[in-house]
């Protein structure tokens, strides 16, 4: 794999952990944000580096195709499975701002099942990543004399 495709793996991890804590903390305060980190931290782990590595593999997918002239269409399905795996990881923390537009039946629910969405969300996650690994493995690596067609 191209250490750019890795580096944009990293960068991709940071941004969501950045977008957590300005959620959690700004909604909740530091306070808030340290207990959930602490109380939540194994999971928070698993969602940040799953989302790193299928964003690495997505973004090396794309050099490949570019690289051999190929269609772009295949990486979609990890995508979405990346944008929706998200989503349900972060749903949760729509219950910090549920009470403040009056959905407190909606904040109960998604304070009570934060770990079953979390674990769906890794599933889901889980599945980009396979999907992108299978697509990965089907294209072949540029050789060192290749540039891009596109």
């Amino acid at each position: 794999m191209n250490r750019s495709s890795i580096r944009i793996g990293f960068i991709a991890l940071a941004a969501l952990a950045m977008f957590y804590m300005l959620v959690v903390g700004g909604l909740g305060g530091l306070d808030h944000l340290g207990d959930q980190v602490l109380t939540d931290w194994p999971w928070l782990v698993a969602i940040l580096a799953g989302f790193g590595v299928q964003v690495a593999l997505l973004t090396e997918l794309r050099r490949r195709r570019r690289l051999h002239g190929a269609a772009g269409t295949a990486a979609g399905t990890g995508s979405g499975a990346s944008v929706v795996g998200m989503v349900a990881c972060c749903a949760h923390h729509v219950a910090d701002l549920a009470p403040i537009v009056g959905a407190s039946g909606a904040a109960i629910f998604l304070t009570e099942f934060r770990i079953p969405i979390m674990a769906a969300g890794l599933v889901i996650n889980a599945l980009g990543v396979a999907v992108a690994l299978r697509r990965l493995r089907r294209t072949p690596a540029p050789t060192g004399g290749e540039t891009c067609h596109a």
